[in-house]
């Protein structure tokens, strides 16, 4: 007794008499973060209690000398954190300040932080900025429909089946050699894409830009978490959500004036300097801890079977869904493809477990998925991904075949939901910091978004601007906050060695339910304007192109439809309409299904309590 009395009095001597510099001045890191809680300088006793020593962080040796000599070696085990993302430095160092706490990173961590969002905006900008400028790509290669689809699809396709990977691979290796390695596959991918000389090299390469893009993602969510307390965490995470929520706005934007003005390849050719400046920035500002594990022995370590099996179930699956988009599910290869996706997917669990049963290290941990409030934030996740990858989707068709917009005006309309998205995300972020709640803002969102989209079908064949702009503010108002609450939700419950492999499942939840929600509403959309083909025939359209309208093409013809006499263009866009509106409805019904799953997550506050029990988890 009397003994800890003594260590605590000479901590805080210590604690008050030399103040050491910091990575952010502010509340004590997460334990989603790489570094453990600093002492506190304050003499409250309830502070006291989570106060925690980390003799490791201070920079100057004699202040660490003292606290070991102060410490026993079971405090000093007690306080150890996951690697390998513990700071090497006192840069990455947290120091409370007390009640009053300012929140001021230095110039280095800013530039950090610029750097990792300039790269998640371009790769969320990629995954957006093709459909527009596909019509012209396509005239330059005279694509195949066999290929046609594939150069965005093959994207998503390697994005969201290497996610897991990445995230495995940031363990063993270290955060900041793997998130340059991503960016460098990306801007190797984006180089390929942009001297492509065929359709079969610009495949090639959007393939290897989705494989870079999956790591871009992931770890940049990672790196977040691993700088920031979980408590400031959401400013941060607001201002990623807004950078992708304007990227996936200007997509469609960029995609056509490049197209339209200046050329198809600059929609590539954008990325090489941003990349290659965010690749410089990331190495000598990114300053978390480097792993020193052997490449042999790291790889010898991954938890190969679990990968396999995971990135075999996201190709079938997300293949056989793209064919049976593009003619029909019937077809034995689409029916294979799918069930045996299906199959690797109830695999993977049980690899997961024997990994996990032999000692090792699997991608993601069964105990993440054990906690109901960690289910049901991925189901928030899943919804949110799908209606708002959807409405990305299926709004600009309504825009350009219903209203006969251009492919500018149509991205100008997009900026309704961007800007207000963007604000509100940036917003949200700052009032969770604020108030330490999450749950109340995540489902405010849901509840908007629920409304905005219902609100969608109610669009007519008419051009009432006014209605439809104020139809997508409200949209863009509700998707807002959904783009941190639900991972800040998953963050607070797992514990801090689970962090990348918890990220990974979210992220890879987000990227898997967006391409399933674009072709389940692209076979509702063809369900939907299938009886309408009399129509068109009676109306005088041609019986091939009422064929290809009716057959799921629409999608791809609306520069066909502009070009139709008015009576037979106002067939086709009553029928469009028609289809699109039982979309809004199935959306409408997902959305409000995210609401009432988050029901199930647990509602607590952002704060010391919330990052003590992440560490006592992990020490467990």
């Amino acid at each position: 007794m009397e003994e800890g009395k003594q260590m605590r009095s000479s901590s805080n001597a210590i604690t008050e008499a030399t103040p050491r510099r910091s990575y952010l001045s502010t509340t004590p890191s997460s334990p989603n973060s790489a570094s453990v809680d600093s002492i506190t300088t304050t003499t409250s006793p309830e502070k006291a209690k989570v106060a925690q020593l980390r003799p490791s962080s201070f920079p100057d040796s004699s202040i660490s000398e003292s606290l070991s000599a102060s410490t026993t070696n079971d405090q000093l085990k007690s306080n150890d954190r996951r690697e390998p993302a513990q700071p090497s430095d006192d840069s990455f160092a947290s120091t409370p300040t007390g009640e009053h706490a300012s929140t001021r990173p230095s110039l280095s961590v800013l530039f950090c932080f610029a750097a990792l969002t300039l790269s998640i905006f371009l790769v969320a900008l990629d995954s957006v900025i093709i459909p527009t400028a596909l019509p012209t790509i396509s005239a330059s290669f005279s694509i195949p429909d066999s290929l046609y689809a594939w150069i965005g699809s093959s994207y998503l396709l390697t994005n969201a089946a290497s996610i897991p990977f990445w995230a495995k691979l940031s363990d063993i290796f270290g955060r900041k050699p793997i998130i340059l390695i991503a960016n460098a596959i990306f801007l190797v991918g984006s180089i390929v894409c942009a001297v492509s000389i065929n359709a079969t090299m610009l495949v090639a390469g959007r393939s290897v830009q989705g494989l870079g893009g999956g790591g871009v993602v992931v770890l940049v969510h990672v790196c977040v978490a691993d700088m920031f307390s979980i408590r400031i965490r959401s400013f941060y995470l607001g201002i990623v959500g807004a950078a992708w929520a304007v990227a996936s706005a200007l997509g469609p934007v960029l995609g056509g004036v490049f197209a339209e003005k200046l050329d198809w390849r600059w929609c590539f050719y954008v990325n090489l300097p941003i990349v290659s400046g965010a690749i410089i920035i990331l190495y000598f500002t990114l300053h978390l801890q480097e792993s020193s594990t052997p490449l042999i022995a790291g790889l010898l370590s991954m938890d190969w079977a679990g990968c396999v099996a995971i990135v075999t179930a996201t190709i079938f699956f997300l293949v056989g869904l793209q064919l049976g988009g593009e003619s029909t599910y019937a077809k034995p290869l689409v029916i294979c493809l799918i069930v045996f996706g299906c199959l690797a997917y109830v695999a993977f669990p049980f690899t997961q477990y024997f990994t996990e049963k032999r000692s090792g290290s699997p991608i993601m941990p069964l105990r993440i998925f054990k906690d109901v409030s960690n289910l049901s934030a991925l189901a928030v996740c899943a919804c949110d991904a799908l209606v708002f990858n959807s409405v990305a989707y299926f709004l600009p068709l309504y825009f350009q075949i219903v209203l006969n917009e251009s492919p500018s005006t149509t991205g100008l309309l997009m900026l309704a939901v961007a800007i207000p998205l963007a604000l509100v995300s940036f917003i949200s972020g700052i009032i969770m910091g604020k108030t330490n709640r999450y749950l109340e803002v995540l489902q405010g969102g849901l509840a908007i978004m629920t409304l905005g989209v219902g609100l969608l079908i109610s669009l007519s064949i008419k051009r009432d601007l006014g209605k439809i702009i104020g139809f997508l503010v409200v949209i863009g108002i509700g998707f807002g906050p959904n783009f941190q609450a639900p991972i800040l939700a998953l963050q607070a419950r797992i514990q801090g060695k689970d962090m990348a492999s918890g990220v990974a499942a979210f992220n890879f939840v987000r990227m898997v339910s967006g391409a399933i929600g674009v072709v389940v509403g692209q076979v509702v959309f063809q369900l939907l304007i299938k009886p309408h083909y009399g129509d068109f025939l009676v109306s005088g359209v041609s019986a091939e192109f009422a064929s290809r309208l009716a057959g799921g093409k629409a999608i791809n013809e609306a520069g066909a439809v502009a070009t139709l006499p008015d009576y037979q263009r106002d067939v086709v866009r009553k029928a469009m309409l028609s289809a699109l509106r039982g979309s809004w409805i199935f959306y409408t019904a997902v959305s409000g299904a995210g609401l009432l799953v988050s029901f199930g997550i647990a509602r607590q506050r952002l704060s010391e309590e919330t990052e003590n029990k992440s560490s006592e988890g992990e020490k467990a």
